[in-house]
């Protein structure tokens, strides 16, 4: 029996284990949940979810499987990031190749993808960038993490609705408002590693009805004063060693403006983060490696609920992306330390708008209408050797696209409910495809609830895959989208009035993939669809709320993603993934404290080599209101200075990339 096998069984018998304790302590607790009745079942406070169908909805409503986390697991459980939110929830995992992070869900996650697959909004804002389709998840995320309601993370192709990005997932990031703030936080962190932030936040609703919320941060780290890699390991590269070249910092700013039915809202943030791995064949432990990246948002957008249950939505929103990477190269073999900076730029602007019809019709249909327009005003990619002045790519481009979608959800009977839409997206470049997605959503029992659901999903060429020309690469105008067909069986079970099942059974089958390929005949490199694969798998989740204020979650997911021409491991993808999540209050309704573990098996990286699996333990003792308008909190990540790694892109000239032993973080936050 191997490893795998056993720590699955582990998880398994902890779910068995859970689920008896907890219903021989309270083993009333189903049948009075039972023998409630519908309307007594309506006064319960069930979560809601928005972005599943772009309209507030229950959970077991909603066509995808649903995960929410909350602004109080968030500051329990120590999140820095949006990738630490992510890292805790079921099916996902991310990586971090000291540069950028990048998401992984049910099992595909190739290492140096900017993370094109997953759609990522703010507030329903699309924030990928038609460049790489990236959006930072680090400290590059434009969005403080303090500043965070809750967190929908919704699975499943979801073309449907949203269009572009969103193959296997949309997450989208509620923020706080200037009601939620109420006031002036004061939010101040030190941390190892030379790690300092800082944050001010105003917010205040006006006699008038005025809103008005203000927030900016600042961040510095020194990093890893010592990396060590032993690809590495020679004299002239300081004996494999980079000292001092891990720095990160950034800093970031954010406006909501609300005034009866509309709101403005704009967001920036400008992060550089220092290198210490060489990439690119760089020169290692080079002090002028670097890249920085900034990002501006900003959105009008108008809402109101008309008689007649008539909902009307329209937005008007404006994105500017710009990335700049320093990177030294060596062309003289005999001075490997003279560097000769390359330099690669790019820059985009893109507009938008939409607008979204809601309508209530024969009591028993939701219809939903919505046309979205997309103009990327300004796409340029350039890359020159600064000293001397040596260009060796300058494109410029635009382009520009349009999508309409419509979604009925018709309640056929008081039990079941058929989730149908369908969106028609139409390119300058690729022309046009159509995405649907149905959902069938039987509640058996009032306890229960069962999913049936498939999707279609596409992600476009971005300009790097279609536009990048250079003496090494060339164009390939008959590049196409990549596809996604999903199916999923979910199962939603209120085990007791305390506990709540999760589980979910996949298939994604992938077809023409974009992967980079050779040219022999002209020796360069260029994109083309040639990739097919499959994902299968299944997850299992145990949500309890414990006597004494406990609250927690387990999950254990299964999930195989190979090529199928091939029958290759997929780079990148761990096939089994555990977590367990609990927090529980020390003291009153005022001190708490949050534990996480985090299990992931082997992967392979592009090279097919192997990178071990790793279990991480992070804890944190969060207080509110021990004093009067103060919240604290010390975070220690990897407690047990577990040693580990994560899958390196073909960029690298290593294996895998080590990541960060034990770390704290002491914070405070007062209210005024």
């Amino acid at each position: 029996m191997n490893r795998q096998t056993v720590i699955a069984a582990g998880i398994l018998i902890l779910l068995g284990s859970v689920l008896s304790v907890l219903h021989a302590e309270d083993s009333t607790d189903l049948t009075k949940l039972k023998n409630l009745s519908l309307d007594e079942l309506m006064d319960i406070k069930i979560p809601t979810v928005y972005g599943a169908s772009k309209h507030e909805q229950k959970l077991s409503d909603a066509p995808s499987s649903v995960t929410i986390v909350t602004r109080e697991e968030i500051q329990i459980y120590g999140h820095r990031t949006l990738a630490d939110i992510l890292r805790s929830v079921r099916d996902f995992y991310v990586t971090d190749d000291r540069r950028y992070g990048s998401i992984g869900v049910r099992g595909f996650n190739r290492p140096g993808d900017f993370g094109g697959r997953i759609l990522i909004l703010v507030d329903g804002i699309r924030l990928n960038e038609p460049i790489s389709d990236g959006v930072g998840v680090l400290s590059d995320f434009p969005i403080d993490v303090d500043m965070i309601e809750r967190v929908e993370v919704i699975r499943g192709a979801g073309s449907a609705l949203y269009g572009n990005n969103a193959f296997f997932a949309v997450i989208n990031v509620i923020t706080r408002t200037a009601a939620d703030v109420n006031g002036v936080e004061a939010s101040t962190e030190v941390g190892s590693l030379e790690t300092y932030k800082g944050r001010l936040t105003y917010g205040h609703v006006f006699k008038s009805g005025l809103s008005l919320l203000l927030t900016g941060t600042l961040f510095d780290s020194a990093g890893n004063h010592r990396l060590f890699f032993k690809e590495f390991d020679q004299p002239v590269n300081n004996d494999g060693t980079a000292v001092g070249r891990d720095g990160d910092s950034f800093a970031s700013a954010g406006l909501t403006l609300s005034y009866k039915d509309f709101t403005l809202q704009a967001g920036y943030v400008s992060r550089r983060k220092d290198l210490p791995t060489a990439p690119f064949g760089t020169i290692f432990d080079d002090p002028s490696l670097y890249v920085l990246d900034q990002r501006t948002f900003a959105r009008l957008s108008y809402a109101h609920d008309f008689e007649d249950d008539l909902t009307v939505h329209a937005d008007l929103h404006w994105n500017s992306f710009y990335y700049r990477g320093e990177y030294p190269l060596a062309f003289d073999a005999a001075e490997p330390h003279q560097a000769t900076i390359f330099r690669d730029i790019g820059n985009s602007q893109w507009w938008g708008a939409e607008i979204q019809v809601s309508k209530q019709l024969f009591k028993t249909h939701h219809f939903t209408l919505g046309i979205e327009y997309q103009d990327d005003a300004k796409i340029r990619l350039v890359n020159y050797f600064v000293s001397p002045r040596l260009d060796t790519l300058r494109v410029e481009t635009s382009t520009a696209n349009v999508g309409t979608y419509l979604q009925d959800e018709w309640a056929i009977t008081k039990t079941l409910i058929l989730n149908a839409g369908l969106r028609y997206d139409r390119f300058e470049r690729f022309g046009g495809t159509l995405n649907p997605r149905g959902a069938l959503i039987w509640n058996p029992l009032k306890t229960t609830t069962l999913k049936l659901l498939y999707g279609q999903a596409f992600r476009a060429p971005n300009a790097y895959e279609f536009s990048y020309a250079a003496p090494q690469f060339r164009v390939n105008p008959d590049l196409r989208p990549e596809k996604v067909k999903s199916y999923e069986l979910v199962l939603e079970q209120a085990v007791t009035s305390k506990l709540q099942l999760n589980a979910s059974v996949f298939y994604n089958q992938i077809d023409d993939l974009i992967s980079q390929q050779f040219d022999a005949a002209t020796g360069q490199f260029f994109f083309d669809n040639g990739g097919l694969a499959e994902t299968k798998g299944g997850s299992i989740e145990l949500e309890a709320k414990l006597p004494k204020g406990i609250k927690g979650r387990v999950s254990y997911t299964f999930q195989r993603t190979n090529d199928v021409v091939t029958g290759e491991r997929f780079s990148n993808s761990p096939e089994h993934l555990a977590k367990l999540n609990l927090m529980f209050p020390l003291y009153r309704n005022k001190l708490f404290s949050g534990i996480e573990l985090q299990y992931s098996s082997a992967t392979v990286n592009a090279r097919q080599q192997t990178t071990s699996g790793y279990v991480l333990a992070n804890w944190t003792l969060f207080s509110r209101e021990l004093m009067k308008n103060l919240e604290a909190s010390i975070s220690v990540h990897n407690l047990f200075d577990k040693k580990y790694a994560f899958p390196a892109a073909p960029e690298y000239l290593q294996q895998s990339i080590e990541q960060d032993g034990r770390t704290f973080r002491l914070k405070l936050t007062y209210r005024y």
